[in-house]
């Protein structure tokens, strides 16, 4: 999967052309990428979006007017889990360890890597004569972190993906994602994530 220095390096929060940040990225994505073990899954289905949020045919509902918004115009939806697998967990604590700058640089290139591969998961599912909009997860916006386990059940990650979830509702493997993805007939979508959510001072806000 493509690695994007210059996104792992914003992540990051270095300054611009500070260079012992560069070389620290690439450093570190060179002790990383032997780690991956990218897997996913994605289910394809129809549904239906009104104010409050959307229900696919299946009969789940997923709650949120942010995510209703993002998908306005939308009458089918992908649903994705990915994950970098376990070992790149154990590669970061390993860094963080020995170095609390590796360990930062760490978490920052993992995070551009589960999102290169989700772009890549994306750029190979065939949807002819629909766009895809850009990916929206739970705790984007107003869309509580707890229907994450509404989206697990309906991927059956654990079973199909090794992907598993606490009761806090957070991922193991940690660099891993869910999200739904809106197929609309609209061939130019400008929508993004983060024009849909709320957290205006958010480091990794991408302004439009």
């Amino acid at each position: 999967m493509k690695f994007n220095s210059r996104e792992a390096l914003r992540y990051l929060g270095a300054r611009t052309n500070d260079k012992d940040a560069e070389i620290l990225v690439d450093t570190v994505y060179l002790k990383l990428r032997n780690e991956l073990q990218p897997q996913s899954i994605i289910l394809h289905h129809k549904c239906q979006v009104d104010a409050e949020g959307i229900t696919i045919d299946t009969g789940m509902r997923f709650t949120s007017r942010d995510l209703a918004r993002h998908l306005h115009g939308c009458d089918e939806v992908l649903l994705l889990g990915a994950t970098l697998g376990s070992k790149i967990d154990r590669a970061i604590r390993r860094l963080a360890i020995s170095s609390v700058a590796e360990g930062a640089a760490a978490q920052a290139v993992s995070a551009i890597l589960i999102e290169s591969y989700c772009d890549e998961v994306q750029a190979g599912i065939d949807t002819p004569n629909l766009s895809q909009r850009p990916r929206f997860s739970p705790g984007y916006g107003d869309w509580q972190l707890v229907e994450q386990k509404l989206m697990f059940r309906a991927l059956d990650c654990a079973r199909k993906i090794g992907l598993t979830l606490t009761d806090g509702c957070m991922m193991a493997p940690t660099k891993s994602v869910t999200a739904i993805i809106g197929l609309s007939t609209e061939t130019k979508c400008v929508w993004n994530k983060c024009m849909t959510c709320g957290n205006v001072n958010c480091p990794y806000r991408e302004e439009n």
